[in-house]
């Protein structure tokens, strides 16, 4: 399918990607993340912190850490790269070992679900780390969370400058909903049903990266989604009523609504959130561009929000990372290159 600028999209289209008013809040509690046991988290800070030409360690606070006994993790601040021009070459330096390490943990997913469906994921996210100018004194207390809903103009920029510019094709253009299920017998995940039944994404990486310098931050991330290929005949036919069920109304939030006792199913199944997404996908021989509006609401909290977002899937490089002989000068090298791509068109709002 075409890509369809925005101001050409069906009128029901545009009215359901934004049907939440902006003042609700776009930080969605409505996405569980499930950590493996392994994972590891990291964050970086590259540029030059109020010109100060030097770089130090600070010590991160307990909240930030994913287990208490984790005492390796930390803040790194330099910026003698920036005074180079060549940030993504530092960046590239720092994360390497980590990112070998998780993606390496994470293939151990395909080999333990080796008779299902096991999606490995490297992906480039961007949006925001700080709300302020960080500083060693703001690092001490701030709690880290990533926001990703990016300005329009972004969108806007990325549709019509970059994607000309990197020279990518457009792939598809996909309006879905997602319905989110919780299913009592394994109440530590939750069913996302669009087309096909899928686990919640496990998270085996993530490394941040606050580039001061910069408009936007970034997110490396590895994570593995599993579908659900082995349903009895009774799972499927109860799923199924749950989204047969649903009615489009453009008016809630996500999108969709259920009638009075439709919402759950025997003792089993229940409805607690759901997505409605407009994604165009681009591509070239070793990325995946994709752009999403996308509104939410979870039924457990009654939070709701809407959302632009940009994001990378780093396809040529994790295809790399998967063969078992990989060299590790070709993985430097096609890092170095993703996050040159990443500096030269992403971390701006205009390009």
């Amino acid at each position: 399918m075409s890509y369809v600028p925005p101001h050409k999209r069906h009128e029901n289209v545009a009215l359901r990607a934004s049907s939440v008013p902006p003042s609700l809040p776009t930080k969605h509690k409505n996405t569980k993340i499930i950590y493996a046991n392994d994972f590891i988290s990291r964050w970086f800070l590259v540029g030059s912190e109020h010109n100060n030409n030097s770089f130090q360690l600070v010590p991160v606070s307990p909240e930030w850490r994913r287990w208490p006994e984790d005492k390796s993790l930390v803040i790194l601040v330099k910026s003698e790269s920036e005074k180079l021009g060549t940030p993504w070459l530092w960046v590239a330096e720092k994360v390497e070992n980590d990112l070998i390490l998780g993606f390496g943990r994470a293939k151990k997913m395909l080999l333990r679900y080796a008779s299902e469906d096991v999606n490995l994921r490297l992906i480039a996210r961007f949006g925001t780390l700080r709300d302020e100018n960080v500083t060693k004194r703001v690092l001490e207390k701030l709690k880290k969370s990533f926001n990703t809903n990016v300005p329009k103009s972004y969108v806007e920029n990325v549709a019509y400058g970059v994607v000309p510019k990197m020279g990518l094709s457009v792939e598809e253009t996909k309006e879905l909903y997602h319905v989110k299920v919780f299913d009592d017998t394994r109440p530590d995940i939750t069913i996302s049903c669009k087309c096909m039944a899928e686990l919640n994404a496990l998270r085996h990486l993530t490394l941040d990266v606050s580039c001061l310098d910069q408009d936007l931050d970034m997110r490396l991330s590895v994570d593995s989604k599993r579908t659900l290929t082995n349903l009895s005949e009774n799972e499927i036919k109860n799923l199924k009523e749950l989204t047969d069920s649903a009615v489009i109304d453009t008016n809630v939030k996500g999108g969709l609504k259920w009638p009075l006792g439709k919402s759950s199913c025997g003792d089993r199944y229940s409805v607690c959130g759901v997505w409605h997404t407009v994604t165009t996908a681009y591509r070239n021989s070793s990325l995946r561009l994709q752009v999403r509006e996308a509104d939410r609401y979870d039924f457990r909290t009654g939070i709701g929000g809407s959302s632009r977002e940009v994001f990378l899937k780093l396809k040529a490089l994790s295809k790399l990372l998967k063969e078992e002989d990989a060299e590790r000068k070709c993985v430097s090298d096609m890092l170095k290159d993703c996050l040159e791509t990443v500096w030269d068109y992403f971390l701006k709002t205009q390009v």
